[in-house]
């Protein structure tokens, strides 16, 4: 992707921004009177970790500080800039998981991981002001911005032209992330938006880091396309950044506010406890020597996805979600005894007795990476209607949707008559 080229489209991207800006610039200036915008609040005590950091989800507990009314009043430019970054950073994810499966180099892999934390904390400031998601399907290479789209097209079909044309591609996406993200963080106060804002450049110089040492053992090397050679040659040559995020005088940039975390609420790690989902269902979710169990309307199920499993506190009862692969956080909408009927009644079987297990886990359906229930039970046949005969069958519900997937009998079920049990 040539220099000029690559500013183009960033320079397109920005359109209906400065457009915004130029159209609303009167108005502003009539209501900025009225409008306060949180510029800080009080400072924390200690150090967390970056959101750069891949083990670090992206509601994780930090500093308190208090919360000014008024930082709930973006400017149409804020909530622009938040809804491209939204974007922009699944589209690193994206490509990158496009990328690793294709030449299988675990950067790739680990780096949508970290992708995935980034487009995740965006979502979350989007939700808090009441603005519209834009990615309207978490689908990999499906962007509302057309301008994305394009960008996202050309770098997919770049990257599979050679390994070392892959990692490029991975160092321009890192390049167009800290241009942005560069613009975006001049033109807001707003703390809570800085706050993600640094630690998503942050993450950005570390990739970019990581891309061009690679680069570099692959015998190539990378020129700045979106900032300037300079600002990617002090990145280079400076070490990974590790730690918290500090502002300009060194002081440590508050995390989310303690009222932020109370209107959105906090994933937390899943533990053993009893939990209600909406609906008013309770679930009881149990540690059982090295394995997890989920029990739910007298059912039990083995949770292999458990120990990445994520919970969310909310009104209306307590959300889960598996970590997945390919770095998507899948929600668990549908409980286990609501999986089960569903795949006993595919099954024709009346109940799960002793040959029958269920498991909660991911699986690979198409070119999709799913959570799954996983329905196994060994079931009475008669073979031409004569023989006694053990049947192994399976059957696979998806967790999110109830959608009932595949269901797996021996090649010789033509054959074989399978009454009610």
């Amino acid at each position: 992707m040539g220099k000029e080229l690559s500013k183009s489209i960033s320079k397109r991207l920005y359109v209906m921004i400065n457009m915004k800006k130029i159209l609303l610039f009167g108005l502003i200036s009539i209501l900025i009177a009225s409008i306060v915008i949180a510029a800080g609040a009080g400072e924390a005590s200690g150090q967390g970790r970056g959101m750069n950091r891949p083990d670090m989800g992206v509601t994780e507990k930090s500093q308190a500080i208090g919360t000014d009314p008024g930082q709930d009043a973006l400017t149409d430019e804020e909530i622009a800039g938040l809804k491209l970054m939204r974007e922009e950073e699944k589209l690193a994810r994206d490509v990158y998981m496009v990328l690793y499966n294709e030449w299988n180099l675990l950067i790739f892999n680990n780096i949508a991981n970290s992708e995935q934390t980034h487009t995740d904390a965006v979502k979350i400031l989007l939700d808090v002001h009441s603005i519209e998601d834009p990615v309207i399907t978490d689908e990999p290479g499906v962007f509302a911005n057309q301008e994305l789209q394009t960008l996202y097209d050309d770098l997919v079909n770049q990257g599979s032209v050679s390994l070392l044309e892959a990692l490029i591609v991975g160092a321009t996406v890192e390049d167009l992330d800290i241009f942005d993200l560069n613009e975006l963080i001049a033109q807001t106060e707003n703390q809570d938006i800085l706050l993600v804002y640094n630690n998503l450049i942050k993450g950005s110089r570390n990739h970019m880091r990581s891309f061009i040492e690679q680069i570099e053992n692959n015998d190539g090397t990378y020129t700045a396309q979106f900032i300037e050679q300079s600002e990617l040659d002090e990145i280079v040559s400076s070490s990974q950044e590790r730690g918290a995020i500090l502002d300009e005088n060194s002081n440590i940039i508050p995390g989310f506010s303690s009222e932020l975390s109370r209107q959105q609420g906090q994933r937390r790690m899943l533990q053993p406890g009893n939990y209600q989902v909406s609906g008013g269902k309770g679930i009881n979710v149990q540690q059982q020597a090295n394995r997890m169990v989920i029990q739910a309307g007298g059912i039990s199920v083995d949770c292999p996805l458990c120990s990445e499993m994520t919970q969310e506190r909310l009104q209306n009862g307590t959300q889960f979600y598996a970590k997945l692969s390919n770095g998507r956080n899948a929600e668990i909408k549908i409980m286990p005894d609501t999986a089960s009927q569903t795949a006993l009644q595919r099954l024709n079987l009346r109940n799960c007795t002793d040959d029958c297990s269920i498991e909660l886990k991911e699986a690979n359906v198409g070119d999709q990476v799913r959570a799954v229930y996983n329905f196994q039970a060994q079931r009475n046949s008669k073979v031409f209607g004569i023989f006694n005969a053990k049947m192994q069958v399976q059957a696979q519900v998806d967790a999110e949707t109830g959608e009932v997937i595949q269901v797996n009998k021996p090649w010789w079920a033509f054959l074989a008559v399978e009454p009610e049990e």
